[in-house]
């Protein structure tokens, strides 16, 4: 048997992804200006869920519901309790227990699924629906009005910028991912 050939990866080396240049932020460059605005968007968001919790009388997980059950309204769909396990990371106990407090609230209604008669169907109440326009200032789309506004180009460019970020959400912060030391916590 001969001598490892030190320069040649290892095994576990070659799973983990080299690591990337450090970003140094630049605020007087277009990136930078870019990265700001995200980030002023996130924290805007953030702050605007808080109020709009507080003006709707609803929990954080009760609001990311509803404004679930309002996004699948808004393109002609039909929101079920799986549809809010799902996005909120719950079991289908722990959405149920949500869709009960947002009955008993009067934010939401539920009936039997025409199509397969076992699930439910949720819808948001009139009232709800007319509180959260109230609280975002009128418009269906609320803070997110101006989008009726974009040229198709303008659309393109900010469909292709917003899915690369969501990938980039959507493939970090996983459980099973390596820590910088290259194993998974």
């Amino acid at each position: 048997m001969g001598v490892p050939d030190p320069t040649a990866p290892s095994p576990s080396a070659s799973s983990v992804p080299p690591a990337a240049e450090p970003y140094v932020h630049d605020p007087e460059s277009a990136q930078g200006r870019v990265l700001d605005a995200v980030y002023a968007l996130q924290e805007a968001e953030a702050l605007f869920r808080s109020r709009l919790r507080a003006v709707l009388g609803l929990g954080p997980n009760e609001l990311s519901a509803v404004q679930l059950i309002a996004r699948i309204e808004t393109v002609g769909g039909a929101a079920h309790p799986s549809d809010i396990a799902r996005h909120l990371g719950l079991t289908s106990g722990g959405a149920s227990t949500i869709v009960t407090r947002l009955v008993a609230h009067g934010s939401v209604t539920r009936h039997l699924d025409p199509v397969d008669g076992r699930g439910q169907v949720l819808h948001l109440t009139p009232a709800a629906r007319d509180g959260i326009r109230q609280a975002v200032g009128g418009g269906e789309l609320g803070a997110l009005g101006q989008i009726v506004t974009l040229s198709d180009r303008e659309s393109a460019r900010v469909v292709t910028l917003l899915s690369t970020v969501t990938a980039g959400f959507e493939g970090g912060a996983r459980p099973d991912a390596p820590s910088e030391s290259g194993t998974a916590s």
